[in-house]
């Protein structure tokens, strides 16, 4: 008798247990449902959307609805539908449109659907409830929301390229701007629909690759803004702030392989309008002590651009660093000054190699005062050259003071000591 009492008990103490959660276990899906079947009245408001994407958001984590495909989708609907209001208001005029919330609840909805498409999966079984297999004698399955809300991301594919725009432009907001452009740009390649469904060729979503890569870079965030612009070169948006950008991606992530891998591809097709690719394969080549790479490659850019100054400039620095006398390098610097006449850093090294002749003359005591002082008059142009445009080197800044030191210019000296 104890014993049946025993265990009536348990069974009370179960049945009480259920009793007690069911209003717990069944609250968050009667908001679903409630949620949904407000969503039904087409006539609502800003603020009735509002309010349903509100009081749906408990359900969203709570641990009985969080993983039903439905809440995650009304969600969604929510969300767009409160897009779809403000566009329409929008439309007719209306101004005062929150523009942070119309497209942020773009951004919300497309999260909320991309859980609701994870989640969109049901078991088929038959009216006796045994599961169906497929001819791979894998239980069958279908999706309940998966079409709808594929169909809604379509039609409001161009939506991500605006709100992008507004988000950069408008609000600053860099993240939200990444965001939306990630999702325009990778939606064609998602699998939703085949690439053809969307009429837009690669050049414009590879332009807004390099677009969410600045986005990416104004928010600091150096390893997406370095995947996007080369996502960007891949699909063959290949102008040259992209390598540009790219270039300094992979300087901040440290990644030489990739960073000489862009700097080439760069040169191959901008070398000739930006020799600042053919420096540094050249200075890396000469970093790394590959003297015979730095002659190959600045000989074959001389070769391609055989009018480029600064080609004929690099040529004589590597002849200077490889001989150890700039002697040797005189005929290169000679002939970038013959391209371009008030190429900087040519006129710097002309004066050097007039410079370094005087004052290795006037140790060995070789020359006559006078021939030393032609040497000092022959480095003077260029120098005064070199330093209007580059003030601030203290190298150029020196070499003038000896110069005019030696040539007795107590005036420039005295203008060039004191900073005018």
């Amino acid at each position: 008798m104890i014993l049946a009492m025993k265990g009536n008990l348990n069974i009370l103490s179960l049945i009480i247990a259920i009793l007690l959660q069911s209003p717990i276990l069944f609250a968050q899906k009667r908001v679903v449902d409630q949620v949904k079947q407000d969503l039904n009245n087409m006539s609502l408001s800003i603020d009735s959307y509002k309010n349903a994407i509100s009081n749906i958001a408990p359900a969203l984590q709570d641990e009985e609805t969080k993983n039903d495909a439905e809440a995650w989708y009304i969600a969604g609907i929510a969300n767009f539908r409160l897009y779809d209001k403000c566009m329409q208001l929008k439309t007719i005029g209306q101004s005062d449109i929150d523009e942070n919330l119309m497209y942020s609840s773009l951004l919300i909805g497309y999260d909320n659907f991309q859980q609701a498409l994870k989640l969109d999966s049901v078991v088929v079984k038959d009216k006796k409830g045994n599961i169906k297999y497929d001819k791979n004698n894998k239980p069958k399955i279908e999706t309940k929301f998966s079409k709808k809300i594929i169909k809604i991301l379509y039609e409001h594919f161009n939506d991500f390229r605006i709100g992008g725009g507004i988000f950069y432009v408008k609000q600053n907001n860099y993240a939200n701007a990444y965001k939306a452009w990630d999702i325009y740009t990778t939606m064609p390649y998602a699998g939703y629909y085949k690439r053809n469904k969307f009429a837009i060729n690669d050049s414009i979503i590879g332009k807004y690759c390099y677009m969410k890569g600045i986005a990416a870079k104004m928010n600091e965030d150096n390893a997406k803004a370095l995947e996007a612009f080369l996502d960007a070169i891949e699909i063959g948006y290949n102008k040259k702030d992209v390598f540009d950008f790219a270039i300094n991606c992979a300087e901040i992530d440290k990644n030489e392989e990739l960073l000489v891998s862009l700097v080439k591809q760069a040169y191959a097709e901008y070398g000739k309008d930006d020799s600042r690719y053919i420096t540094f394969m050249l200075n890396y080549a000469i970093a790394n002590k590959h003297y015979d790479d730095a002659t190959k490659i600045i000989d074959m850019a001389i070769a391609e651009y055989p009018n480029n100054a600064e080609y004929y400039d690099l040529k004589g620095v590597l002849v200077e660093n490889q001989s150890g006398d700039i002697d040797n390098a005189y005929i290169y610097f000679k002939k970038c000054l013959e391209i371009d006449p008030n190429h900087i850093r040519g006129n710097f090294d002309m004066g050097r190699y007039y410079y370094n002749k005087a004052l290795k003359a006037e140790e060995a005591g070789l020359l006559s005062d006078e021939e030393i002082k032609s040497l000092f008059r022959d480095a003077l142009p260029y120098l005064e050259k070199s330093y209007k445009y580059n003030p601030q080197n203290t190298a150029i800044v020196d070499a003038l003071k000896s110069i005019y030191y030696h040539l007795n210019d107590a005036e420039k000296l005295d203008a060039l000591e004191n900073g005018n």
